[in-house]
């Protein structure tokens, strides 16, 4: 939450070595980080908690790599990875190195195409999808069902299981919030009402979908989540709200 990461990723640029300039120590992004992440499990900086004024120097510095780069001048980041605490106003640079397994440039590469790397990291796993695939109700659908619960004509726990400090930011009324990860370590389950149909959201659908399928495993049969989450309610119902 308080610290950055930049690096320039270019296996094929030439860096300083022992002996010269040498392309062959350039490190690729897969060499720092081998596997992507499971779908639906990276959230954005807001999400996390991320400092704001992290997210403009990091910022701050990809643009300044990226004019070394067009310029020709200056030493770019290539085969070095700068970290920066916000919190201690520190730089620290670390040296990275090529791998030789490595699936995109290793010695024997395995990775040889591109894949919608967006669509995967932000879809929802399998289980999730299954649990969603007929449990998905919009935000007009909630809106209907608030009033109707105001009327003692509807009964259900409205569950959000965002970060509190999203939650800070905008919310659906009458929302409980209890995180996601509450969910994951089974904390959660126990403040859920059995006798009452539990309905979830989140920013935009996502980690519902993902909780849904837990408190469904948990027996919760009737259970659905809000798709779009309070994104979709904003934008839709309550634009007097802010978003992010």
């Amino acid at each position: 939450r308080f610290d950055g990461q930049a690096s320039v990723f270019w296996p094929t640029l030439e860096v300083d070595g022992a002996d010269g300039p040498q392309s062959a120590e350039a490190p690729c992004y897969r060499c720092l980080y081998p596997e992507p992440p499971p779908p639906g499990m990276v959230p954005s900086c807001a999400e996390g908690g991320v400092l704001g004024v992290l997210c403009a120097s990091i910022g701050s510095i990809q643009v300044n790599e990226a004019i070394k780069l067009l310029t020709g001048i200056g030493d770019p980041l290539v085969g070095k990875l700068m970290i920066y605490d916000a919190l201690e106003m520190e730089y620290r640079k670390l040296k990275v190195r090529k791998d030789p397994g490595c699936a995109l440039c290793g010695e024997n590469p395995t990775v040889t195409g591109l894949i919608d790397y967006e669509t995967f990291c932000g879809a929802v796993s399998d289980e999730a999808a299954e649990a969603a695939a007929d449990a998905t109700i919009s935000v007009i659908t909630l809106e209907q069902w608030l009033k109707e619960r105001d009327n003692g004509e509807r009964d259900f726990v409205l569950v959000d299981v965002r970060e509190p400090n999203e939650y800070e930011i905008n919310k659906i009324p009458g929302a409980v919030l209890i995180p996601k990860g509450d969910f994951l370590n089974g904390t959660a389950l126990e403040q859920l009402p059995s006798d009452k149909q539990v309905v979830m959201h989140c920013k935009t659908g996502v980690r519902s979908a993902e909780t849904l399928a837990v408190v469904k495993g948990a027996g919760y049969a009737d259970a659905v989540h809000v798709g779009g989450g309070v994104a979709a309610w904003v934008n839709q119902v309550d634009p007097s709200q802010p978003s992010y």
